[in-house]
């Protein structure tokens, strides 16, 4: 006689707990704790009884209006990742620690920073003052503004929060407080292009670090306090070049990274050629910067090349590069460089909404030599969409 079978239990249900710890333990990825807790009960019983993952390195974000996702160091792996239907289709510009993105809702306006973990969401300006005499004799004037990069000094919701905007105008670089709810402050550089920005403290000074095309590093301060209005100061490094610098190197990006407690300047060489598509990486350089006195007394800085880079691996992305020690994460090797396609930036792109950017110089170097490229097969190698990706911090 046939036996009627009793009701099905899933296979998930049966592990014992001591192998979900195991298999717990062996997930270092946030997101890949997420998904083993939305397996079934038993699972996600025994996930919230272990302590969070170790810190978390940041993922690379990969936009897209219809599917975005996401890719993971500690796991090798691509998720989507779900967000809201304006934020799906946003522009990225800037990312900080704690989920924090900076984001263009219409391409070239509709600024705002959203955290994509709690759904927090601070307003930007998106209209641009100077303070300079304009055609009709006024001192001060507002306009619209394209922002390229922008970068924060804490959190954006706190109070003391600064940001810095690289942006696409006669004045270069804007930056905003809380509380500055109708325009950033638009400030001159005298410089021919801005290559890279960070907030940066040392022993001499802390603020804005702005990197130029001469390899030169202006630092912007506020003065006053928080209830004034925002006025920046801005100084100097002196600079001694490098022996081998040369100047209208079009084929050469530079990346400024904290390493340290050490401003690292990381030059990204791309290969001479006619395709359109761009030019590749096909090598990259890590200087330090060493500070010293003048024949006349005063203060000066160098960069010194590393020939090596012991303990860490850096990420690199305009405005969100990051070096880490790899003693603090498994299965992550020493001297390793990732990469996304940001040499290429575009305007007419980024302003044409639909338009798609072809991503397609990413990858990792191998810095055990630092003149030596190997790629991974697991870390995306290209990628096309509205915007370029981002390192995104959880």
């Amino acid at each position: 006689m046939h036996r009627p079978r009793g009701p099905h239990r899933p296979w998930s249900d049966g592990l014992p707990p001591e192998l979900l710890r195991v298999i717990l333990l062996n997930l270092t990825c946030l997101a890949d704790r997420v998904y083993f807790s939305a397996v079934c009960r038993p699972w996600r019983s025994a996930a919230s009884g272990l302590d969070a993952p170790p810190r978390q390195l940041p993922w690379l974000l990969l936009p897209s209006p219809a599917a975005p996702s996401f890719f993971s160091l500690h796991s090798g792996a691509t998720r989507r990742l779900y967000l809201p239907d304006n934020v799906r289709g946003a522009r990225l510009c800037g990312s900080h620690d704690g989920g924090w993105v900076a984001l263009a809702f219409d391409q070239w306006r509709g600024y705002a920073a959203v955290n994509l973990l709690s759904g927090a969401r601070v307003l930007l300006p998106d209209r641009l003052r100077t303070n300079l005499p304009n055609l009709h004799g006024n001192g001060a004037c507002e306009h619209h503004m394209f922002i390229r990069t922008v970068i924060f000094s804490e959190a954006p919701s706190t109070k003391g929060c600064l940001a810095a905007a690289h942006v696409s105008s006669a004045f270069i670089i804007a930056f905003w407080r809380p509380g500055m709810d109708r325009h950033w402050v638009a400030y001159q550089h005298a410089v021919d292009v801005i290559q890279d920005m960070i907030y940066f403290k040392n022993k001499l000074k802390e603020g804005f670090h702005v990197l130029s095309n001469t390899e030169d590093v202006a630092v912007y301060t506020p003065n006053g306090g928080p209830s004034a209005p925002l006025v920046m100061s801005r100084s100097s490094y002196q600079v001694q070049k490098r022996p081998d610098y040369k100047p209208d190197n079009l084929n050469l990006s530079r990346y400024l990274v904290e390493s340290r407690g050490k401003l690292l300047m990381v030059l990204r060489q791309l290969k001479e050629c006619r395709d359109p598509k761009g030019s590749p990486t096909f090598r990259f350089r890590i200087f330090e910067m060493n500070h010293g006195t003048a024949p006349s007394g005063g203060s000066v800085v160098s960069w010194v090349e590393l020939q090596t880079l012991p303990g860490r691996l850096l990420l690199l992305g305009r405005g969100c590069s990051r070096a880490f020690e790899v003693s603090q994460f498994s299965r992550l090797e020493v001297g390793h460089i990732y990469y996304s396609d940001d040499t290429r930036f575009n305007i007419s792109l980024a302003l044409k909404s639909g338009s798609k950017h072809s991503s397609t110089d990413m990858g990792v170097d191998v810095q055990k030599k630092l003149n030596r490229r190997k790629r991974t097969w697991r870390f995306p190698q290209q990628f096309t969409s509205e915007c370029y990706p981002i390192w995104f911090a959880p």
